[in-house]
């Protein structure tokens, strides 16, 4: 084996690992949740670990150098790949302690029906999923009052009354009971869902001339 095929393999690997300390970074800046964080740690540590081992086995160098690679890859792959298809289960939904719902500027206390939506790098927190419905509904209101910032609307998420998990808006229920908006995985019957295509597209559309 050629001493520059050693180079190149070793050059690889950290790379991989420095991928994965970035990564990290990239975890803690989108706030994902801190056993993903630990985990992804777990691995560029074991990597650096099984690095050290070839060389105390150096007849073994270069195959525990290529195992340690290609491993190290498809974890840190792996794990990428599940976070960010998965941002329901991944996210780190925690407002801060100072947290406002932008419609009744009611500090948030209890977590049980809070509703995120994110603005530029700004993430708001609504203390329900009712008070983040009348917001789209009456957008042009709040634009004006200053309540929400003036840019796209993203990463909405809401959680269900039914099941308390966390889904993205497009994938849960709305449904309207009285004068409250709740959301739902599995709405009850007979209940109308909210159509939220519909009411994203005329959000959008305000956004979009408000911007212009």
């Amino acid at each position: 084996m050629k001493s520059w095929d050693v180079m190149l393999l070793i050059l690889t690997s950290r790379l991989v690992e420095f991928a994965g300390i970035l990564l990290i970074i990239v975890f803690v800046f989108n706030k994902i949740k801190t056993r993903y964080i630990f985990i992804n740690a777990a691995i560029v540590v074991g990597s650096i670990l099984i690095s050290l081992l070839g060389f105390f086995f150096k007849d073994y160098f270069y195959y525990i150098a290529v195992g340690d690679f290609v491993i190290t890859l498809l974890l840190l792959l792996g794990l990428t790949l599940y976070v960010f298809l998965n941002p329901e289960k991944t996210k780190e939904f925690v407002p801060p302690e100072d947290a406002r719902c932008p419609v009744c500027n009611v500090l948030i206390t209890n977590e049980d029906q809070i509703c995120t939506l994110r603005v530029g790098n700004y993430t708001y927190f609504f203390d329900s999923c009712d008070h983040l419905i009348k917001l789209f509904k009456d957008l042009e209101f709040f634009i004006d009052k200053g309540s929400v910032l003036k840019g796209r609307f993203k990463d909405i998420y809401v959680k269900t009354k039914d099941t308390d998990r966390w889904k993205k808006l497009e994938n849960a229920k709305i449904v309207l009971e009285g004068d409250t908006y709740y959301a739902y995985e599995k709405p009850p019957e007979g209940k109308e869902p909210l159509n939220i295509k519909e009411l994203m597209s005329k959000v959008d559309d305000i956004v979009d001339s408000d911007r212009a």
